[in-house]
């Protein structure tokens, strides 16, 4: 993680080895390049795409770690006040965020799109603190999700249904969950199936999503200048996203009044908008939507379409992200909001199980598009087939973003281009194209 650019770094490099010899080891130099010229001694610690989390929890105290394997972990190293104040100070700089006595609170976005929150004494008495969620350097894509059984492969295939919309209904969607649940991996995720030609506009409080879309604008809260009141929150950023013409608008994280603007964008046409929040269920979200602070009326939530909720449990001793319960808001009926339970996660298989496919989503969506329901599943068997090829060998995410967009104008020519990437990669799934979608 460095705040200088590839052509600082190789200079750098070349002024040591001219005044300490070609000797130096090159790994000592790119030791000492990282701790003058990025996040010091948390430097090593995010070179490998194996950590998703370091935190620094006070001054003379443990650095603590989170392997995406082995899960939480105790380091050697050991940060004294100094240290830390030294490494925030360079984040503050870098992304011209302010942390001080008077504002002892710091979120910010380091160059590669990590997140990093920082706290002075003020509100952390044992010293201060540094947490980063470390982001991969080449996204989780659909594939990935159903490999690590996150998905399976006809939730995969229905959400891109919905997503999509067949063209005539792309459904609301909020993907609900705890911290470090996945959330907004989800959220990236779906993002592949929404067709190229869209103009997508995202909000995020610190920027996280990776749309592969041209016509995408992304927007990012702005906190208060000291002594100002120049804030920009997520509400301010989803009333202007509705003047900007969008076809979609995409939402980091829903925690206050920006709940009763995107609903109300729902509500008067906006449609295939989708976001993520906090809860436990699909029934917790709907609660909290309708609580103080997000005030959502009970009139307004039918046009949300469908609740993604996932969790992280314990598999075998391993902690893994499952989406545990996809359900569907049917409609109202006097104080109370309706769902059905499309998919349920079951504890005992371990395996996420299909409770209904056809409800009220794909009922509209038949009416819509003038196509049976019949027509509607044969649909998402094709797509359940596609994904299940591409979930059998790890392509690229440029590679299945393009097959998901060129299936939109040629199934055929996309099954073509997976048939052609099979075989580039050294994939046996039959002896003929039509063997893709015999899987």
């Amino acid at each position: 993680m460095l705040f200088v650019s590839e052509e600082e770094i190789n200079e750098f490099r070349e002024k040591l080895k001219s005044e300490l010899g070609n000797s130096i080891d090159d790994d000592v130099i790119d030791c000492y390049v990282f701790e003058r010229h990025g996040l010091g001694e948390l430097g090593p610690y995010l070179i490998t795409d194996d950590l998703e989390e370091v935190m620094v929890i006070g001054k003379d105290m443990p650095v603590f770690i989170y392997d995406r394997v082995r899960g939480m972990m105790k380091s050697e190293l050991v940060l004294s006040e100094g240290q830390i104040r030294e490494i925030i100070d360079r984040v503050s700089k870098y992304t011209g965020r302010t942390i001080s006595g008077d504002t002892p609170l710091l979120d910010a976005r380091l160059p590669d799109g990590s997140r990093v929150n920082a706290t002075y004494p003020g509100v952390s008495p044992r010293g201060s603190t540094i947490t980063i969620r470390k982001f991969r350097t080449e996204p989780l894509n659909v594939s990935d999700l159903i490999r690590y059984e996150t998905f399976d492969t006809k939730l995969s295939a229905f959400l891109w249904v919905v997503v999509e919309g067949l063209s005539v209904k792309p459904a609301n969607i909020l993907i609900v969950g705890g911290t470090a649940s996945g959330k907004t991996t989800t959220l990236n995720v779906l993002s592949y199936f929404i067709p190229q030609d869209t103009r997508i506009l995202s909000i995020e409080d610190t920027l996280e999503l990776n749309l592969r879309h041209e016509h995408w604008v992304p927007l990012e809260t702005k906190p208060p200048d000291v002594g100002k009141k120049n804030e920009v929150t997520m509400d301010d950023l989803v009333k202007n996203a509705l003047r900007m013409r969008p076809d979609r608008i995409v939402i980091g994280e829903v925690r206050a009044e920006e709940a009763l603007t995107m609903f109300t964008a729902m509500n008067t046409g906006h449609e295939g908008v989708m976001a993520t929040l906090h809860a436990n269920s699909a029934r917790d979200a709907l609660v909290r939507l309708r609580s103080h602070p997000m005030n959502v009326p009970d009139i307004m939530m039918p046009a949300l379409d469908l609740i993604i909720a996932q969790k992280r449990v314990v598999e075998t001793g391993k902690l893994v992200r499952r989406v545990f319960e996809v359900a569907e808001v049917s409609g109202r009926e006097a104080d109370n909001i309706l769902t059905n339970t499309l998919f349920k996660y079951n504890a005992k298989t371990e395996k996420l199980e299909l409770k209904l496919l056809n409800g009220r989503i794909i009922q509209n969506m038949s009416t819509l598009a003038n196509l049976s329901v019949r027509e509607i599943d044969e649909e998402i068997d094709k797509r359940e087939a596609i994904l299940a090829a591409l979930s059998k060998k790890h392509l690229s995410n440029d590679d299945i973003h393009d097959i998901i967009q060129l299936y939109y104008k040629d199934p055929d020519d996309a099954v073509e281009l997976i048939y052609s990437k099979i075989k580039e990669t050294g994939a046996e799934f039959g002896t003929s194209k039509k063997g893709i979608l015999d899987i």
